[in-house]
């Protein structure tokens, strides 16, 4: 078990930005012990796909969450490190010529760009395992293993992460209407959040009802995240962004199916529902409130 500075409240006491950057070096740390030494080409690939960039937001829902029930630091970092290994491949395979064919990627050349598409492929297919693999070695019970193995095995599968993408290529239809790209926004983004914030209350043994509020929590904040998402899309600056903008310019998405006053609206009507969601937890939530606002910011 890889051994960090211990914390019991590891994100409180800091402004928002300090806390981002701490919970980033801290996961940049364990994945270094996670990933395999970049002595081939694939290995080399990996890290560049992983390491050294990214506002690592599923990182700090898990750790923020999981202080809500006072579980270790270093446990809850080797969860949210899996999650940044299926959130990387997925990253990889979305850039893909046959999927977006984006070029760029965190102010960088995306994977297949960089190593070739072949290359990018199996980058994907090699993180798959190895977050299951960090999950199953986690210290933890076999109860809590299993548990957080199966609910990412689910959140990720035909029915969770690949459905979205498979809707976002419009293979299942055309996406037409608010309830389409709410569904394709859960799918494809949602999920991973939610389970992000249900982790964190699985490692600490939470209530059925604690644990159904932190997710429903994700799902809202992931909601929140795409719509802001669309927005810079459309509107941003590529080169603050560190990737292409106007993407989505020949599909539906939440900024042209709203507009930019609508959309801004939606945004702040979901960011007062996510809040109340955390209402049970009072002020040790704070964290969680504070992400909430600041991925609204864009």
């Amino acid at each position: 078990m890889v051994q960090l500075k211990q914390n019991p409240h590891p994100l409180r006491n800091d402004s928002f930005e300090q806390q981002l950057r701490s919970v980033s070096a801290e996961l940049e740390s364990v994945l270094r012990t996670i990933l395999p030494p970049p002595n081939t080409r694939l290995h080399e690939a990996i890290g560049y796909s992983v390491l050294g960039s990214g506002k690592r937001l599923r990182a700090f829902l898990v750790l923020a969450a999981a202080d809500l029930f006072s579980v270790p630091s270093e446990i809850a970092l080797r969860v949210a490190a899996a999650i940044e290994l299926i959130h990387a491949y997925s990253l990889v395979h979305d850039d893909l010529p046959a999927m977006d064919n984006a070029h760029m990627r965190r102010n960088k050349p995306s994977c297949h760009r960089a190593y070739g598409e072949a290359t990018a492929i199996l980058v994907g297919d090699a993180l798959i395992p190895l977050a299951f693999q960090t999950l199953s070695s986690l210290p933890a019970s076999k109860e809590v293993q299993g548990e957080l193995i199966q609910e990412l095995s689910r959140v990720i599968g035909s029915e969770g992460l690949v459905a979205g993408q498979m809707m976002d290529l419009n293979q299942e239809g055309p996406i037409a209407t608010e309830e389409d790209l709410l569904t394709l926004q859960r799918l494809k983004t949602g999920v991973l959040f939610g389970f992000a914030l249900e982790a964190g209350a699985i490692l600490g043994n939470a209530s059925a009802s604690d644990r159904e509020a932190l997710k429903n929590f994700g799902l809202l904040f992931g909601r929140m995240f795409q719509m802001v998402d669309d927005w810079l899309d459309g509107c941003g600056d590529e080169k603050v962004m560190g990737k292409p903008c106007q993407q989505d310019k020949d599909k539906l998405t939440f900024l042209t199916l709203l507009g930019p006053q609508g959309l801004r609206k939606k945004v702040k009507e979901t960011l007062k529902e996510a809040l109340e969601t955390l209402s049970p937890f009072g002020e040790k939530a704070a964290p969680l409130k504070e992400v909430a606002q600041y991925v609204c910011q864009g």
